[in-house]
């Protein structure tokens, strides 16, 4: 830090404004690289992609994968004259970037293939289903594309809670949220009130000061302000609709039952700052956004092209890949590459890379994840419970009710009833689509009793992401350690060869991790042929 010679006193710089002098030294990977040492991976890094200056006429990219890094990488590439070509194993782009609606197919690495037959209207995303607002390399595409968006309901005060393995005599009841909120709330600012008006912070607090937190807690819990005590509140409910408008709170709970139920911990006053209350999705389905990028680039991906050995030298690179419809093997060739295939899969590839690098590819994880969607003929958690999006949950790792975001006010509907990751996910492996319906309707009965055998539709999708060929996981799982140790190295370009993928960012698992990965390495790649 230096110091300012008149006062002899540090001198400061804001991390904003540190950031915008990476930026304009390094430009979009040096503020990458910085926001992931300070292990500050939620917002975006940057807004728009990098100004690359001159053009490259002449020079070819291959791009293995059309996710959406392979794609971005494509689409700002060919702005600036190269000629890029992508290699896509699926017959379609998007990677996880999926979305399951009728007639859509997904065959696992057993060879058991599972058709989607929801009614038309209906959609599920498999893998990305939401978008913070801060994530604006993404809506940077989602405006110039024209991707229409719509609100996505994140946390709802309505959804329930029940935890049939809680202690106490709550146990086993079913609440909805607002009401833990609103008495958890109003507890625990009763008891501080009650500290701070009997001198307990008078050390730490002015008599105004006092008297500004006291007025915060009277407002924030509820409390009755003259004798600060937590009797309940409307805000967590009303016990009964009397005629001509009159109207009655709801009886609070007990406090100490409330803590030893373990129901108070489901919640925080202000949400984790990734998954705020409300959040986007585009209408229609996650996949809008990857189809609007294939638009663009799809002309030059060869779909159905299954890497099989990453080759290079000093004068370019030589991609074996084959036709998984034709068993047809082919080679493809270009100057420079830019992976954007899993590393799990990449590990078990032939390719030309030095040691140091295949042990990077090799270092990290992967984290199981699985997803269930059941059809619904009449959307009874809208009709009878008022609740529009949000979730309800027993506890139980793996189970999950989750509430579609659109389609409100309509008569069928799409429930997420599993979200189940690591472990959890490994464990449904052995049970069939029909099982894991029954044991999702099982558990969800509980939130809506009665309701999910009345009324499923008998039409379900489910995906083991971790048993999906050419993913292979949900996601990149990095120790903290090998984080530190080989995602730097990963950002550098391997002889030929560059890496892109959410992996190798500060935002694992989405979309904008995949974005501004490719931002940066595109980066570097322009700089390097500039030079050239």
């Amino acid at each position: 830090m230096a110091n300012d010679k008149k006062s002899n006193k540090p001198l400061t710089i804001s991390k904003r404004e540190f950031l915008e002098a990476f930026a304009a030294i390094g430009g979009v990977s040096a503020v990458l690289s910085a926001l992931d040492g300070w292990g500050m991976g939620i917002a975006s890094a940057a807004d728009t992609p990098p100004e690359l200056m001159g053009r490259a006429g002449g020079t070819n990219v291959l791009i293995l994968g059309a996710g959406l890094s392979g794609m971005t990488a494509a689409y700002e590439l060919t702005q600036r004259g190269y000629s890029c070509r992508i290699l896509e194993a699926r017959p379609y782009a998007g990677g996880r970037c999926q979305t399951s609606r009728a007639g859509f197919q997904m065959t696992d690495d057993q060879g058991e293939t599972q058709t989607c037959d929801f009614d038309e209207g209906l959609h599920f995303n498999n893998g990305a289903w939401r978008l913070p607002s801060f994530h604006h390399s993404v809506f940077h595409y989602v405006r110039k594309f024209g991707v229409p968006m719509e609100i996505m309901v994140q946390e709802n005060d309505l959804g329930y809670l029940r935890f049939d393995d809680a202690r106490g005599p709550l146990a086993g009841r079913r609440f909805r949220r607002r009401e833990i909120k609103a008495d958890m709330r109003g507890y625990t600012s009763e008891l501080l009130a009650k500290q701070v008006d009997q001198g307990a912070l008078d050390n730490e607090l002015t008599n105004q000061d006092k008297e500004q937190l006291i007025d915060y807690l009277v407002r924030e819990g509820s409390l009755d302000a003259r004798d600060l005590r937590y009797k309940g509140t409307v805000n967590r409910g009303y016990g009964v609709f009397e005629p001509m408008g009159a109207r009655t709170a709801s009886e609070a709970l007990a406090f100490k039952e409330i803590l030893q139920s373990g129901l108070g911990n489901t919640f925080q006053g202000v949400t984790q700052v990734a998954r705020p209350h409300t959040m986007y999705q585009p209408v229609g389905g996650m996949d809008q956004i990857a189809q609007a990028f294939e638009r663009e680039v799809g002309h030059m991906t060869t779909y159905n092209a299954e890497v099989q050995e990453l080759r290079q030298d000093d004068n370019g690179v030589r991609v074996p890949y084959r036709d998984t419809n034709t068993g047809e093997v082919q080679i493809a060739e270009a100057d420079y590459c830019i992976t954007t295939i899993p590393l799990i899969i990449l590990s078990r590839l032939p390719a030309d890379l030095p040691d140091r690098c295949k042990e990077a590819i090799a270092a990290p994880g992967i984290t199981p994840v699985s997803k269930l969607a059941l059809q619904m003929n009449r959307r009874f958690w809208e009709e009878d419970d008022d609740i529009y999006g949000g979730s309800s949950t027993l506890g139980i790792p793996g189970h999950t009710v989750i509430y579609p975001s659109y389609g409100y006010f309509g008569n069928k509907g799409l429930i997420q009833s599993m979200y189940a990751i690591g472990r959890p996910a490994e464990e449904k492996d052995g049970l069939s689509l029909g099982e894991q319906v029954g044991w999702a309707i099982e558990h969800s009965e509980k939130i809506h009793p009665g309701q999910f055998r009345r009324h499923y539709d008998d039409k379900a999708f489910s995906i083991a992401w971790h048993r999906t060929p050419y993913n292979k996981g949900g996601w990149t799982a990095w120790s903290s350690q090998d984080r530190q140790k080989y995602v730097s190295l990963l950002l550098e370009p391997q002889g030929r060869v560059y890496f892109s993928g959410d992996y190798v960012s500060g935002l694992t698992a989405w979309q904008a991790g995949a974005i501004e990965s490719a931002w940066t390495q595109i980066e570097k790649l322009h700089a390097r042929v500039m030079r050239a």
